[in-house]
């Protein structure tokens, strides 16, 4: 009996200073991870200092450097072997670290402004243009409401954006807070592309792309007769296209002529009701009628195309709107907005980077972007 109470307390003595060694670890654990995320933090501060020395993240002698200092302070020649493995492990995760964090100091970011944009494929079309230009770039989606806007632009560019683009609804309102505006947005009256620098630029890449997709489809305006359907910022970029290549008259259709002749005075305005296409060569639609996901709807009736040599809507989802399936039962040709939407994206990366793209990539995006029957949001 006296043997056994001596071996429980033996074995309670033995569990006892077991339990004692394992807090004892504990306490080291956390006195080691508390000195990690220091020497974490320190790691992200030589990450700013070599990124604004355009310095190499890795270090060979340095690293050798370190591992020989820290075995210098360990005692017990039989851990060396252990603990060159642990320091070797937290250096290469410390530089895995900051590797990530001068990648995303490098990284430009780009987004796209908007009302909804929940469908939008911008960020697909950018990320093309990335990969096939070698661009270490992002591109966000960033719905903001019209409250927001006066200060949204700085609040982006705080977080490190350079540039972005502008969509429905406020391709005329943002031009109030940019800093400078470039003579062909003024013209057009509407901005959707900016660049985010020590000063806020406006561009317009809408009637770049506007006019690639005439060239691409082999329709030159000059001397045609081109009707446009609306009146936002979309039709101002077209209209301006059309005047500046040679346009021999510019007819404006809108369900509100009233305010339509306010924004383009001079032309000929025609209610959407009364227009009839007997003497016009190109009908371009940019009003967002057609547009998914209200796709069983047309800005025209079928009869009113009739006579019409083309038509452009500017709208790519669906790809083939009501609009353009009367107009093919007709058999007027037509053409959708996806060249137009990546011609711009191309013009305003164009812009953003400071260089002039290949004409190819245009093509080469547009194709890829037109495989598959994806829903989208009119940019």
């Amino acid at each position: 009996m006296v043997l056994k109470v001596l071996w429980r307390r033996t074995v309670e003595m033995k569990n006892d200073s077991l339990e004692q060694i394992r807090k004892e670890i504990d306490a080291v654990d956390r006195e080691l991870a508390a000195l990690l995320e220091k020497r974490m933090d320190l790691a992200a501060r030589v990450s700013e200092y070599k990124i604004k020395n355009n310095m190499e993240v890795l270090d060979a002698s340095r690293e050798a450097r370190v591992i020989e200092n820290v075995l210098g302070a360990v005692s017990n020649k039989e851990y060396h072997e252990s603990v060159r493995a642990v320091f070797e492990s937290i250096m290469a995760q410390s530089r895995k670290y900051q590797e990530k964090l001068m990648a995303g100091k490098n990284r430009k970011k780009y987004a796209l402004i908007g009302g909804k944009l929940s469908h939008s494929i911008s960020p697909a079309i950018h990320e093309l243009i990335f990969q096939k230009a070698n661009i270490d770039g992002t591109y966000e989606l960033c719905e903001a409401r019209q409250e927001e806007l006066p200060g949204f632009l700085q609040k982006l560019r705080e977080q490190g954006f350079h540039g972005v683009n502008v969509t429905i609804p406020y391709k005329t309102e943002i031009m109030k807070y940019l800093d400078d505006i470039s003579g062909s947005a003024k013209a057009i009256g509407a901005v959707n592309t900016v660049v985010l620098g020590d000063r806020t630029e406006g561009y317009n890449t809408d009637y770049d792309g506007f006019g690639k997709t005439l060239e691409y489809h082999g329709f030159d305006p000059g001397g045609k007769v081109c009707a446009v359907l609306g009146s936002g910022g979309a039709s101002m970029a077209a209209v301006s296209y059309l005047e500046d290549h040679g346009a021999a008259e510019i007819i404006i259709v809108s369900r509100n002529p009233g305010a339509a002749s306010g924004k383009f005075p001079g032309k000929r305005i025609i209610a959407l009701g009364d227009y009839t296409a007997e003497e016009t060569d190109l009908i371009v639609n940019a009003t967002p009628v057609g547009m998914y996901p209200e796709t069983g709807v047309s800005p025209l009736d079928k009869h009113q195309l009739a006579g019409a040599s083309f038509l452009f809507d500017l709208i790519y989802n669906p790809k083939e709107t009501l609009l353009m399936k009367h107009a093919r039962e007709l058999g007027i040709p037509c053409c959708n907005g996806l060249f137009m939407l990546v011609a711009q994206a191309v013009s305003a990366q164009e812009i953003w980077q400071g260089i002039n793209f290949s004409p190819d990539l245009i093509k080469e995006i547009y194709s890829k972007m037109s495989e598959g029957d994806v829903h989208f949001y009119s940019f």
